[in-house]
């Protein structure tokens, strides 16, 4: 006799494995930002932190609770916990901007 064990795979694949025990870590997404205007409202909401490399970055990240702050003022390549609501600005070529999604 065989037993149908429903949805449940015991295999423990990589993508099975998220499903059953969560992400671990700060952060579960991530998104790279260029230039522009980023509005990280709807579906992008929950970044709580980022980081940036290039030295010409003149970006801007705005707050969720008000006000925003140059993006250059801090290290390079380190990440900042920050609640972002909208990055905007530009970012000189090769330079991007990681925006991280904090596990809630």
């Amino acid at each position: 006799m065989s037993v149908n064990p429903g949805p449940y795979n015991p295999t423990p694949t990589g993508q099975n494995q998220f499903a059953r025990l969560g992400f671990p870590g700060k952060y579960h997404s991530t998104l790279t930002w260029s230039g522009g205007q980023l509005d990280l409202t709807g579906s992008n909401y929950g970044y709580g932190a980022f980081m940036y490399s290039g030295s010409n970055t003149n970006g801007t990240i705005s707050v969720a609770g008000g006000g925003s702050i140059a993006i250059n003022n801090f290290e390079e390549k380190r990440i900042l916990e920050v609640s972002v609501s909208q990055v905007s600005g530009s970012v000189a070529p090769g330079g991007v901007v990681y925006l991280f999604k904090r596990q809630q």
